[in-house]
């Protein structure tokens, strides 16, 4: 009796032995498919966020023709402007 359950206890092993070798292929695979997904995505994004800002800069190119500005009040306009493609608004501070 001992004799019959070897076989199968080897061929058991074997069979678990082979399925661990497909889950690392299987990581491998899917790791480097995510990677690839995650490139995509963030590629995407930056594509999506590009244009408001191409925009965004196009509108302040215009406001500054219509109304032109001194070297003090345009340093103070390129501080909105970077704060506005940061997305969030900081109070200005004055020296």
């Amino acid at each position: 009796m001992m004799n019959s359950s070897l076989p199968e206890k080897e061929k058991l092993l074997s069979m678990l032995t082979e399925i661990y070798d497909q889950l690392e292929e299987l990581e491998i695979v899917l790791e480097a498919s995510f990677s690839d997904l995650r490139i995509q995505m963030n590629n995407e994004e930056l594509n999506k966020l590009s244009a408001p800002v191409q925009r965004l800069s196009k509108l302040e190119k215009k406001l500054d023709r219509i109304n032109p500005t001194s070297n003090e009040e345009q340093s103070n306009s390129v501080t909105k402007a970077l704060k506005l493609e940061m997305g969030f608004w900081l109070p200005i501070e004055y020296e």
